[in-house]
């Protein structure tokens, strides 16, 4: 992760000259995301998770080097094992269970130029989510506080149309579920197609 977002300060310097970013006004977006997740604890369980993925949509309006939109997304996790808190055997590997957020956030971007088309940002959002844990009988679900914070660079191929590509850390730790739940936020590398009206 933290090679990512090296990388991504180091094209943004890199980059110099006049700037361009998309044509202010309302736009729509779609989401994809590559969805890393932190290993929660459940009751008295440990969890190794798989890896996932996400998708979403959103409505925004760009104003000068500021967005501003209303986002919901969903994502997906598999469990891959899971072992007894405080028990030094190997997790053991099951077949099914996966936990799945979902969220709708208002989120705020800040858009700093850098060259050609290509620009910085900076994100930050609030908002509520759903999240559902399935494992053996345990079956659960509930609703929170959710919020998220990432960076990334855009990229404006015109006036109507830019992409986005970045990271995003995205939290629930607050959501009440009938079991506890503890880490429950995960680190996304997540891409999106920008149309301005």
């Amino acid at each position: 992760m933290k090679n990512v977002l090296s990388l991504m300060v180091v094209l943004a310097l890199f980059f110099t000259g006049s700037a361009c970013l998309a044509a202010d006004g309302m736009y729509v977006k779609g989401i994809v995301k590559y969805v890393m997740p932190a290993d929660p604890s459940i009751e008295h369980i440990n969890t190794d998770m798989d890896n996932g993925y996400g998708w979403g949509a959103a409505l925004g309006w760009t104003f000068n080097q500021f967005r501003v939109e209303g986002e919901i997304t969903t994502q997906k996790t598999d469990f891959d094992a899971i072992g007894i808190v405080g028990d030094d055997r190997a997790p053991v590997g099951i077949g099914s269970g996966d936990i799945r957020m979902t969220t709708y956030m208002v989120n705020g971007y800040f858009d700093i130029p850098v060259s050609n088309g290509f620009s910085f940002y900076f994100t930050g959002g609030l908002g509520y989510g759903t999240a559902t844990v399935s494992i053996y009988n345990v079956d659960d679900d509930d609703s929170g506080f959710a919020w998220k914070g990432g960076l990334g660079m855009s990229y404006a191929f015109n006036d109507n149309m830019a992409m986005d590509l970045g990271w995003e850390y995205v939290s629930m730790e607050d959501a009440d579920l009938d079991v506890t739940v503890s880490d429950l936020y995960t680190n996304n590398i997540v891409a999106a197609f920008r149309y301005t009206f």
